[in-house]
């Protein structure tokens, strides 16, 4: 009996050691316990790329950490506080104890660079232009002119009188957004010399602009004024009429007549070489010999419109009376009163004088008076002549008959 219970304490002996074993597993040790050294490095390794984010609350877990429920964090000095881990379970915050959400926005929890965190953007808080104040867009559907100009701008242009609807100013800005009225324009220039020339002038044009102001048509004469007072007076008709420009012009003669604009310019100077000035009147010329640089007002500031007429230029006359019969070789003089500030046009064959006529005084009395020389009447002639200037309308024609003896 004895001997039979042996083998039985023994197998029971032996599977109970079976049993430990397996319970225990190889080696005797937990099987999620990393090996020694391992998790000391791992740690180091997340603490190094904490250092290298901007400051955020950020779990061992988020960054690849292995979980160790029998690891205890190895004591830190003070001035690199690590995270602690319970030795059997990772610290999870209950719903009660959730950190506060941070407002600042959480960076990336990649390793690629974040830009750093700024202040929110700061609001304009000044008033929107209204759509009438707003610089316009191009390619408005219009076409309006521009004004480019703020509103205290100084004024450079004043058109006043009773020939306008009311008293109106301009700012350079204002007549350089007016496109539709803008002009570059070559005028042949004659003057009490008389020297022939060429001036380029680029601007406004006088009668677009006095249209905008509201010109009546009761309209007779406008005067231009300068900033240091000298004036230039023109008949409705001399800024409204035609007027040319002569693309040959000089003191042998003109020809190429084109029809020109009166301009208020602001760049101006010889042909091809024009300069910012002041404001300037240009015009054209009624014909070749006609004296126009009298009508270009420098630093011009001032348009007086006016609906009371000057009236005519008077007729001229001449020296011998045409009454009764002359000798040939005669000497006649055709004479006026405003010499200096018209000139004389007149025809030897009696057809009626134009500006394309001959021209009697071709400079002032105070200028080349040896130009201006009488006729010499060798045969029986009728002379017609008329005189013209700036400020008045022409005069009538004056007719002289004489019969040489």
């Amino acid at each position: 009996m004895c001997i039979a219970r042996k083998p039985i304490s023994a197998i029971l002996a032996l599977l109970l050691s079976i049993s430990l074993c397996v319970a225990c597993g190889p080696g005797g040790s937990s099987p999620d316990l990393p090996p020694s050294g391992e998790t000391s490095a791992s740690l180091g390794s997340n603490v190094n790329r904490d250092s290298e984010v901007p400051e955020t609350t950020v779990s061992n877990t988020e960054e690849g950490q292995t979980e160790d429920p029998d690891f205890t964090t190895p004591e830190q000095p003070p001035s690199s506080p690590l995270t602690t881990v319970s030795p059997t379970v990772p610290v999870v915050p209950a719903p009660s104890e959730t950190p506060p959400i941070s407002t600042e926005p959480s960076p990336p929890t990649t390793n690629e660079p974040t830009a750093p965190v700024t202040s929110a953007p700061i609001i304009d808080s000044s008033p929107s232009p209204s759509p009438s104040e707003a610089p316009p867009t191009s390619g408005e559907p219009d076409g309006a002119p521009v004004t480019t100009e703020p509103d205290d701008s100084p004024v450079v242009l004043t058109i006043s009188g009773d020939g306008v609807s009311s008293e109106t100013t301009w700012t350079l800005g204002q007549l350089q957004a007016m496109r539709d009225g803008y002009r570059e324009v070559i005028y042949s220039t004659t003057n009490n010399y008389p020297t022939f020339s060429h001036s380029e002038a680029h601007g406004i044009s006088l009668t677009y602009l006095l249209r905008q102001a509201g010109i009546l048509s009761s309209a007779a004469s406008i005067r231009l004024i300068a900033s240091d007072g000298y004036r230039s007076t023109l008949t409705y008709n001399q800024v409204f009429g035609t007027l040319y420009s002569y693309s040959t012009h000089n003191s042998s003669g003109s020809s190429g007549a084109s029809p020109v604009e009166p301009l208020l310019a602001w760049e101006y100077g010889s042909v091809g070489s024009v300069r910012l000035e002041n404001i300037r009147s240009f015009f054209g010329q009624s014909g070749p010999m006609e004296v126009n640089t009298a009508s270009f007002v420098s630093d011009l500031i001032l348009i007086e419109v006016s609906t009371a007429s000057a009236g005519s230029w008077a007729a001229p006359n001449a020296s011998i009376s045409d009454e009764g019969s002359v000798h040939a070789g005669t000497e006649l003089e055709l004479l006026h009163e405003n010499r200096d500030s018209i000139r004389i046009y007149y025809t030897l064959d009696g057809s009626e004088p134009d500006y394309s006529s001959l021209v009697y005084n071709r400079s002032t009395s105070y200028f080349q008076p040896h130009l201006i020389v009488p006729i010499v009447l060798t045969e029986s002639v009728t002379i017609k002549a008329f005189a013209a200037g700036l400020g008045r309308d022409p005069s009538p024609v004056a007719v002289f008959t004489y019969i040489i003896s």
